[in-house]
């Protein structure tokens, strides 16, 4: 039933668990593993936009989690992507939508605790925007 698992993670302890949780739902169903890791830009009128986390330690976040699910013997694949602050959960929904995903799996909270008392923002926007199941991992 989920042949394609998004793992969409932020390097928080919450994404930590959501991302154990992708890895047995992946083991379960014989399926195949993609993380996603959003870089939230801050725009700036003269600069443009500019990334509030750089590049190496997105990367780093990333290869983390692959390497973590290469370890539970899921072999899984990685993306990095970057949105306008507000905007991450449409790039979650776009890798989604592009990778032809079955399910996303994502904490209920990440990075930004001050977001949402009970369920962050951005998990509040892909579960009322996106068209395909989620998995909240609190």
């Amino acid at each position: 039933m989920f042949e394609k698992v998004l793992i969409a993670i932020d390097g928080s302890p919450h994404a930590a668990r959501a991302l154990e949780a992708g890895r047995d739902l992946i083991s379960l169903s014989g399926g195949e593993a993609k993380v996603v890791h959003v870089r939230e830009a801050t725009v700036y009128t003269r600069t443009g936009a500019l990334p509030d986390e750089n590049r190496d330690e997105a990367q780093k976040i990333l290869d983390d989690a692959l390497a973590a699910l290469k370890a539970g013997a899921v072999t899984a694949t990685g993306n990095l992507r970057t949105a306008l602050t507000g905007h991450v959960a449409t790039e979650i929904l776009d890798e989604a939508n592009e990778w032809g995903a079955s399910v996303i799996v994502l904490a209920s909270r990440g990075l930004t605790d001050l977001a949402g008392l009970v369920i962050g923002s951005t998990t509040h926007k892909v579960l009322h925007l996106g068209h395909i199941p989620v998995l909240v991992v609190r």
